[in-house]
Parts: structure tokens; sequence; C-alpha cells
């Protein structure tokens, strides 16, 4: 786009791109809450806190704990498959057939 065309429909692409950067914005912030280990980790000190001072039964301390300890693997399931896109398939890797010789 040129620069007097950009200009001239910046009425129209600017709160355009204004609400694409706002929803980007809330998209990564809850992203970061939902995929937080350290808040898990503090839930489950709490937990166990609470089953200490008898606040709550042990069936209930072992079915919050259950389900805590599965999201948090959860998380770092996701995790690792965001971090390594090779392995889950979702892209090729890089074959390149070279021997050093030349034909």
């Amino acid at each position: 786009m040129g620069l007097i065309s950009g200009l001239l429909l910046f009425p129209i692409s600017g709160p355009v791109y204004g609400l694409q950067f706002i929803v980007d914005q809330l998209r990564d912030r809850a992203e970061a809450e939902l995929l937080d280990e350290d808040r898990i980790r503090a839930d489950l000190v709490n937990l166990n806190v609470l089953h200490d001072l008898g606040e709550i039964s042990d069936e209930e301390h072992t079915a919050l704990e259950d389900a805590l300890i599965e999201r948090l693997n959860m998380i770092r399931t996701y995790k690792e498959r965001q971090l390594d896109p090779i392995a889950n398939g979702e892209m090729e890797p890089d074959v390149s057939e070279t021997d050093g010789a030349d034909a």
C-alpha cells in the first residue's frame, strides 16, 4: 500500500488495525493465564494446606489434586507440542540429500 492510499484509507484501516491489536493482546493474555504452571502449583499448595487444616476431606483432596495434576500435565504437553512442530507432523522436516559428490 502506497503512502497516499494509506493516508486515504486510514479512516477505515486504522480502526481495523486497532481492533486487531486489541484482539491479539486479549488472546495473548488469556493464553498466558491458561498456561500458567505457577498458578497450578500454587493451587496445589493451597489444596494441601486446606487438607492439613482439615477443611476438606481426603476424597475431596484426592479428586482436586488429580484434576490439578492433570491440568498441569496438559499444559506441559501443549507447550512441548508448541516447541516441536516437526515431531507433531505440523511441519515437514527439511530433507536435503547432499552427499558431497558432484554429478
